[in-house]
């Protein structure tokens, strides 16, 4: 695991080494055990290494026995026993026992077709000196970030936005479209961040530069075929050993390997199958001082106790939460409007104090259908499909579902629009908010521009495929790689600790897009056939209780503790004062801060996303002036 970072310039001209080092210093917290650059005219590369595998030998940039290909490298590759073992030995002749020299050599046996034998999270570049070319990869989920800007022909990369701002070509302007973007999904899609000018390597994509020129190429994606030959306990018994495979390869490791628990089914899952042949693992959970909605972990402890582990807890209390945010924004670089990314650092922290890699339930909810959202898009398909005779007995149930008739209009609503307008409103966004919040002036700015438009390739992919698996399919091109995948690399990187997620095995997911629908969401049950998987190996109370997903009480704190900074930052953002266009209509939004703050109404995401924005903006864009005397007077 490492933080990697590099140029590559046009012609001869050399790369400045203390430019260089810079890059790749920013990125220690990535990689705090060992430092590495490589030098050639016009290229060069540096890493920060976090040693995992082979930890006397496993130091980079790695290269092969006459330099002509160097390799720095972001990951794990989980299947590199296997690799080694199938296609290289008698090839070469190995120096380390490390999964970086194996993905060195797979590019020496299959060039750029190396990442398609890889089973791991990944984010590398190579350097083939014959072909004077540069090759980047990133992992088919995006669990390892990779960035890359083009200034006059040269390629500067790395792992994080604020190693490219260390090049002195390189300069920190607000991308327009990114910030439409933001607002509407909470976070901005690949391969556009909030950097005018700065990419993301997409997801399950490579990036060859060549003088002065890129190409970007697709190498995987999530098909769905679902298989109507298997019986739902042969789908059980293929996925069940397959995701058991999963999570023997991530334990494999020559540092103390730990397990993120939260008292949910999926991470107790991976704890079930990690301590069948590794007992007495060490477990990490969290919770927020705010009342039992906020606090799983009587359910963690459950689980802690079944499986025997060597279980820790931390309460974080609202306090905490407020002090780390305006870091969180500066780990974060792309900011997500998600505020588990607090606690996550947090259980980070602790955790990094015993072990140097967890394993958490990441991505089962996007594969499996565990959200409820997706159990209230079906009924929506039905309400849209039935004679509108008999639509008062599906209305009556709609009532049943729904707290509130307000929160029936608004899916009453939706049920006319395309299933992903339909589904951003309600996941995410209340679009009919964006008329009403953006200036005048940004909505010329934005010259016809929709953010809604930015998905319309993955939609069009998923016409042919049921409701369930359009949903899913979004789901993981849009809020897995941009907002669960980031804060989760993000914040576990920012402790110095490695997070790996056996659901996102890509031979579990693609047998997850195979399996029917009506086995993943069953009569309103979510994650229907995981469930029935483990039934026998998760217990019954943890089985069958109701999703939390990672709760923070955001509502209650933003009219406390949380107050004077929302007021401070939004305040900021929307006056005059603020340098540059005027995004957003001031009065309109004052008017949701006084309905908010005086109880009347709760606009509590709406502001959230705006306070969000505004800190990225004073710590990437302005003097951090604003942010340090909060934090200094408490808030």
């Amino acid at each position: 695991m490492c933080g990697i970072c590099g140029v590559a310039n046009l012609g001869h001209e050399r790369v400045d080494p203390d430019i260089l080092q810079r890059m790749r210093d920013t990125l220690v917290h990535r990689g705090p055990d060992e430092a590495g650059v490589y030098f050639n005219a016009s290229v060069a590369m540096g890493t920060r290494r976090l040693s995992i595998i082979d930890l006397s030998n496993g130091q980079q940039p790695i290269t092969n026995e006459d330099e002509s290909v160097w390799l720095a490298f972001n990951g794990e590759i989980y299947n590199y026993i296997e690799l080694r073992r199938d296609y290289l030995e008698g090839r070469f002749k190995f120096r380390t026992q490390s999964d970086t020299e194996v993905l060195l050599r797979l590019y020496e046996r299959f060039q750029e077709d190396c990442v398609r034998y890889l089973n791991g999270m990944f984010a590398f570049a190579i350097f083939d000196r014959k072909k004077h070319q540069l090759f980047l990869a990133r992992d088919r989920f995006g669990k390892k970030p990779l960035y890359y800007t083009i200034k006059n022909g040269s390629l500067i990369f790395g792992s994080e936005i604020k190693s490219l701002l260390k090049h002195p070509n390189v300069s920190v302007e607000v991308n327009h479209r990114g910030i439409d973007q933001f607002i509407t999904y909470g976070f901005v899609q690949t391969p556009e961040t909030l950097f005018s000018g700065i990419y993301k390597v997409p997801e399950g994509h490579t990036l060859k530069w060549r003088d002065g020129k890129i190409s970007i190429e697709p190498y995987w994606d999530l098909n769905f075929a679902p298989d109507e030959r298997l019986t739902k306990e042969e789908h059980v018994e293929k996925l069940t050993g397959l995701l058991k495979d999963a999570v023997r390869l991530r334990m494999r490791s020559d540092v103390p390997v730990g397990i993120f628990l939260s008292g949910g089914i999926d991470s107790t899952i991976v704890a079930g199958l990690a301590t069948e042949s590794t007992p007495k693992l060490k477990t990490f959970s969290i919770a927020f001082d705010a009342g039992k909605e906020f606090n799983e972990l009587n359910y963690a402890r459950k689980a802690a106790q079944h499986f025997g582990t060597d279980h820790h807890e931390l309460i974080l209390t609202p306090e905490a939460f407020r002090d780390f945010l305006p870091q969180s924004i500066d780990y974060l670089e792309e900011p997500v409007t998600d505020p588990a990314a607090v606690p996550l650092y947090f259980v980070s922290k602790l955790a990094a104090q015993q072990v140097k890699v967890v394993l958490s339930g990441e991505g089962s909810d996007e594969i499996f259908a565990g959200y409820p959202i997706y159990h209230y898009m079906s009924m929506i398909e039905q309400y849209r499909r039935i004679p509108s005779a008999l639509r008062v007995s599906l209305l009556n149930r709609l009532f049943r579902v729904f707290s509130s008739s307000d929160k029936l209009e608004k899916y009453l609503h939706l049920s006319n629009l395309p299933i992903h307008q339909r589904y951003l409103n309600v996941n995410l966004f209340d679009l009919r908010l964006r008329e009403q919040l953006y200036h005048p002036d940004y909505k010329r700015m934005l010259n016809g521009f929709d953010a809604l438009n930015v998905i319309q390739d993955h939609y069009r992919k998923t016409e042919s495929l049921d409701i369930l698996s359009r949903m899913i399919y979004l789901d993981t091109k849009t809020w897995l790689p941009n907002d669960i995948l980031l804060k989760a690399d993000r914040m576990s990187m920012a402790a110095s600790i490695e997070l790996r997620t056996p659901f996102l095995d890509y031979r579990v997911a693609e047998y997850a897009a195979s399996i029917p629908s009506r086995f993943k969401l069953r009569f309103g049950t979510t994650k229907y056939i995981l469930k029935h998987a483990f039934r026998g190996l998760v217990p019954n109370e943890i089985l069958h209780r109701g999703k939390m997903g990672f709760p923070v009480p955001i509502e209650a704190m933003s009219r406390t503790v949380l107050k004077p900074f929302i007021e401070e930052v939004i305040e900021d953002t929307i006056s005059g004062s603020s340098r540059g266009p005027r995004y957003f209509n001031a009065p309109f939004v004052r008017n949701l801060l006084k309905e908010h703050f005086s109880g009347r109404r709760d606009h509590h995401q709406t502001l959230w996303r705006l306070t969000i924005l505004g800190a990225w903006k004073a710590r990437f864009t302005r003097s951090l002036s604003t942010l340090t005397s909060l934090v200094a007077q408490g808030f």
